[in-house]
């Protein structure tokens, strides 16, 4: 099973996360946001992350020029959007899909585009810090589920923990994402946690 590591703030996680065969590494520049990497600390992480693994940058409604930009140099591998996916990126784009039932529809992707499937979280829940619901994660799971035996490239993530991965792997996704479910505090990652995330996903 692939893993993405996302929200890795510290050179030390990007390391741990590849020497556990982590697919990708996501770092995320949503301003305002607990993890969120200004260029600095960004540079520092994406030399940590080595050759064969992904780097990704995540971002919200972001501008094209501002992602050219950073795709230029961080050197990225691939860009996760919540929003619209500019046009002309030349890197794969991972296309956010919030689930709020199993009635959602897939979004249109490039070729070597993929598509994270997380469970819908309301503006409360995010303040708080709250999961999502047991029945958002369940229309998330099926969709994630749907989709694949389309064909699609689908990223199963939202609030993965160690005790969550293999039932989420069970669905047979392209690939898990998970970030707060291995930390000790947000943009942390605890060894432990992540080891275990690993060994139950495969």
């Amino acid at each position: 099973m692939r893993i993405k590591a996302c929200g890795v703030t510290r050179p030390r996680d990007a390391r741990m996360a590849a020497r556990l065969g982590a697919w990708a590494v996501g770092m995320i520049f949503v301003p305002n946001t607990p993890r969120f990497l200004d260029r600095k600390r960004a540079l520092r992480v994406r030399a940590a992350i080595p050759k064969g693994v992904l780097a990704v940058g995540v971002y919200r409604a972001p501008k094209r020029e501002e992602l050219l930009e950073a795709i230029r140099a961080l050197k990225l591998n691939a860009v996760q959007i919540y929003g619209e996916i500019p046009t002309g990126l030349r890197v794969p784009a991972i296309v956010v899909v919030e689930v709020r039932s199993a009635r959602a529809r897939a979004p249109r992707l490039g070729s070597l585009d993929y598509v994270l499937v997380e469970p819908a979280r309301t503006d409360a829940d995010r303040r708080a810090g709250r999961s999502p619901s047991t029945r958002a994660r369940a229309a998330a799971a099926k969709i994630a589920a749907a989709w694949s035996r389309r064909g699609l490239r689908v990223l199963l993530g939202g609030g993965l923990t160690p005790e969550s991965a293999a039932a989420a792997a069970a669905v047979k996704p392209w690939a898990l994402d998970v970030s707060s479910g291995v930390e000790r505090r947000p943009g942390v990652k605890d060894a432990a946690l992540l080891r275990a995330f690993f060994d139950a996903a495969r």
